[in-house]
C-alpha cells in the first residue's frame, strides 16, 4: 500500500515539476535608494525611492543586485517562488526515492531468511 502511495505521490510531483517555468534563482530585496538629482527630497535628508532588486549570487563572485522594475516585479516574485518549489520537490522526491529503497531492502531481507 505504501508502494503505490509513493508511486502516485512521486507522479504528482513530477507532473508538477513538469508545469514550472521562469525560474529564477535569488531573493526580491526590497530597499530605499537616493535617485542622485540635486533638488529631489532624498538629496536633502529623505529616506529616498522604494526600490526592488533581485539578489543572486554567483560562483566565486560576490552577491550580484539586478534593478527589478514595478511592472517585472510580480513575474520575478512568481519566478524566485517557482525556483524554490523545484527544490523543495527535489527534496521530497529524493525523500521518497530513499524511502522506497529502505523498503525494498527490508523486503528482500524478510524473504531471504
Amino acid at each position: 500500500m505504501l508502494k503505490m502511495t509513493n508511486t502516485k505521490r512521486k507522479q504528482q510531483l513530477m507532473e508538477e515539476l513538469a508545469g514550472l517555468d521562469n525560474l529564477i534563482r535569488g531573493s526580491l530585496v526590497h530597499t530605499m535608494r537616493k535617485c542622485g538629482k540635486k533638488n529631489c527630497v532624498c538629496a536633502t535628508g529623505g529616506k529616498g525611492h522604494p526600490v526592488c532588486l533581485l539578489s543572486t549570487s554567483t560562483v566565486k563572485a560576490r552577491n550580484k543586485m539586478t534593478y527589478v522594475s514595478k511592472e517585472n516585479e510580480e513575474k520575478v516574485s512568481a519566478g524566485v517562488a517557482a525556483y524554490r518549489r523545484v527544490w523543495e520537490i527535489i527534496e521530497e522526491l529524493s525523500s521518497l526515492n530513499v524511502a522506497s529503497l529502505k523498503k525494498s531492502k527490508s523486503t528482500r531481507g524478510a524473504s531471504s531468511k
